[in-house]
């Protein structure tokens, strides 16, 4: 067993054997449930091919961002009260923008919910925000720990 290394794919500690492996044309150390993904097996490492010590960092789990644009809880009244101040009608709104008069009507109801195209050509037309943008987060940083990014970080793999 080999005290300190750690998979470079997945990022966990090696416990059991550890494989100097081949994946994408990538030679790497890695555990032996990794070793499936690899396209050939160079080695099994033991303390005498101990690789060298990787680079630690402090953080503890990656995290994803992602901004999200999402349409605003009272969109039908921001149109209706657009549409109005501008004096525009429902026709003159509909035939500016593409759509069929209903689909003005729905909107302003809450019956429809605009899609982002929909609601981006509102916003140009009516000079109205419609459309938030927010950054969902996913995973966490947490300091105090270490960290070493691994490949499968930044991999996505496909199965079969």
């Amino acid at each position: 067993m080999l005290m300190g290394v750690i998979c470079e794919l997945c990022g966990t500690p090696i416990t059991g054997k550890a494989y100097r492996a081949v994946i994408d044309r990538t030679e790497m150390i890695v555990c032996s449930k990794c070793v499936s993904k690899a396209s050939s097996i160079k080695e099994v490492v033991n303390e005498r091919t101990k690789p060298s010590k990787p680079k630690i960092f402090h953080k503890k789990k990656k995290l994803r961002i992602e901004i999200v644009q999402d349409i605003v809880e009272d969109y039908p009244e921001r149109i209706r009260k657009a549409r109005e101040e501008l004096g525009l009608t429902r026709e003159v709104l509909a035939t500016m923008i593409g759509e069929k008069v209903s689909t003005i009507r729905r909107l302003e109801e809450g019956t429809l919910q605009p899609s982002l195209n929909l609601a981006k050509k509102l916003e140009k037309v009516l000079r109205v925000k419609l459309i938030e943008e927010y950054e969902e987060r996913y995973g966490s940083w947490e300091s105090g720990g270490t960290y070493e990014p691994t490949l499968g970080d930044i991999a996505e793999f496909k199965e079969g």
